[in-house]
């Protein structure tokens, strides 16, 4: 009878193969209507609508696969079932993480097919150029499938038979597969700029070079993601190296803190994405927009890189990275602090959805009256303080409990690790608050637009929101003043 170790890497196996999936049929579906639409019109189209309905289809795939690894090598298909650890399970988990949620790239990479099918009914001309613009979003699929097979092999789930990996590199598996696959959410961004890449190549031929720029800036969130899970790999002896023994406790915990840090600040990449797709359909307008249209597009990414300056900072404390000492003295205390300081950034981040719909309210402003461009700037930048204020409090975070900065003197009481949890989600959904900032920002800009007279009372408006982002920084600061964490 298979034991609970077993029955929790089956949980991995589940996710991997139900989200990847569930990201695929919406993405086949979302590319699938394009094409019926295009059929409808020339039934000779039939085959161009099923080869780019197949593309968000390989997401599913991977996450098949993945399943099928992990069912195979904790014996629950094939053989019998194997002893492994807990750590071990717990990493299996991490890998259906990694290709499960990176496999929502899928949606994404709907939006960008239906776009190109409808091109290429218009011009056939448009199919080789499509695809380029419809494959974009499958590398953060990819990022994703290979982060797990590395956790699969390091785990000893697939290439060996030692499935005894210690609790806490598991945990800090755990957190690898959140970096990459919760960072792979980027590609719904990126599909989202390459639809309108795809619109304004149609247009003009020429823009191609263009739109391709604009169409990979969301995927750098990916990268960073892809780039702390390695980092967690490889430092934890799961890649190029044997395991660390003497990781502790807390040092593991604390990498799935830098793991949501990274990952959930880069879904920046959705603001990003919306702002570049805005940003393509300007320039191809007027090609003295590229320059402006790329400071808008830009903008969003600043949340990304505060999450992952927050993990890059977890990782050193922990003594994950630059140490040899396996993360001695960090305690679960200090680890569950290093998961609050990432809610606080990453959440937070999301903050970047409402500045790309601000940025693309001002790209198409200035592409109207260049003169706009200073004011629009002022506007689009108004949702970025919720970062900041998730930002800051991770920071504190991180240095009341001495993962930055000098070490904390004695033990810290146990709770501090959930207190700074609780700050961590008040300043970080409060930060949610942004999104709405960003309507009325994007609404302002065009009010200005209309009337310049309307700035002073558009920016009233637009700062109204930000009322409950304060609210957030003020509860998280009282937390950690209450429990004593600054004194």
């Amino acid at each position: 009878m298979a034991g609970v170790e077993v029955a929790l890497a089956a949980v991995g196996a589940g996710i991997a193969v139900g989200v990847a999936g569930l990201a695929s049929g919406i993405g086949a579906g979302i590319a699938g209507a394009a094409g019926a639409g295009a059929i409808a019109e020339d039934p000779e189209k039939f085959s161009t609508a099923l080869i780019f309905q197949a593309l968000p289809q390989t997401q599913g795939i991977y996450g098949f696969l993945i399943a099928i690894l992990i069912l195979m090598g904790t014996g629950i298909v094939g053989t019998a079932v194997v002893n492994i650890s807990v750590g071990t399970a717990i990493a299996c988990v991490g890998a259906g993480i990694a290709v499960g949620f990176a496999g929502l790239s899928a949606i994404g990479q709907g939006i960008a097919s239906g776009s190109a099918i409808g091109a290429v009914a218009e011009n056939d001309k448009m199919m080789g150029k499509g695809m380029v613009f419809s494959v974009l979003p499958e590398t953060q699929a990819i990022y994703g499938m290979l982060i797990a097979v590395l956790i699969l092999l390091g785990a000893g789930i697939i290439g060996t038979t030692n499935g005894t990996l210690p609790l806490p590199i598991g945990i800090a598996a755990l957190g690898a597969g959140i970096a990459v696959g919760v960072a792979g959410l980027s590609g719904l961004g990126q599909g989202i700029a390459a639809s309108a890449a795809i619109g304004a190549v149609s247009e003009k031929e020429e823009m191609f070079g263009k739109g391709m720029v604009f169409s990979v800036l969301p995927e750098t969130q990916a990268l960073y993601g892809f780039i702390v899970a390695i980092l967690i790999l490889v430092s934890v002896g799961m890649i190029g190296g044997s395991i660390v023994g003497g990781l502790k406790m807390g040092a593991g915990i604390a990498a799935v803190g830098a793991g949501i840090a990274v990952g959930v600040a880069g879904l920046s990449a959705i603001g990003q994405g919306i702002a570049a797709g805005a940003a393509v359909s300007t320039v191809a307008e007027d090609d003295k927009m590229m320059g402006k249209g790329m400071v808008f597009s830009v903008l969003p990414e600043t949340q990304a890189i505060y999450g992952m300056l927050i993990a890059i900072l977890i990782l050193l404390g922990a003594g994950i990275l630059g140490s040899t000492t396996g993360g001695q003295g960090i305690s679960e205390t200090v680890g569950l602090a290093g998961i609050g300081a990432g809610i606080a950034v990453g959440v937070a981040g999301l903050s970047a959805i409402g500045q790309g719909i601000a940025a693309g309210a001002g790209v198409g402003a200035v592409s109207e009256k260049s003169e706009l461009f200073g004011k629009s700037m002022v506007f689009s930048v108004l949702p970025e303080t919720q970062a900041l204020y998730g930002f800051i409090v991770g920071i504190l975070i991180l240095a009341s409990v001495g993962l930055i900065g000098a070490a904390k003197a004695g033990a810290l009481d146990s709770v501090v690790g959930i207190a700074s949890i609780a700050a961590g989600c008040a300043v970080g959904f409060a930060g949610l608050s942004a999104i709405g900032q960003g309507i009325v920002s994007g609404g302002a800009i065009g009010a200005t637009a209309k009337n310049s007279e309307s700035t002073g009372k558009g920016l009233v408006l637009s700062v109204i929101p930000e009322t409950y982002a304060i609210f957030g920084l003020l509860v998280a600061i009282l937390i950690m003043l209450g429990v004593g964490m600054f004194g």
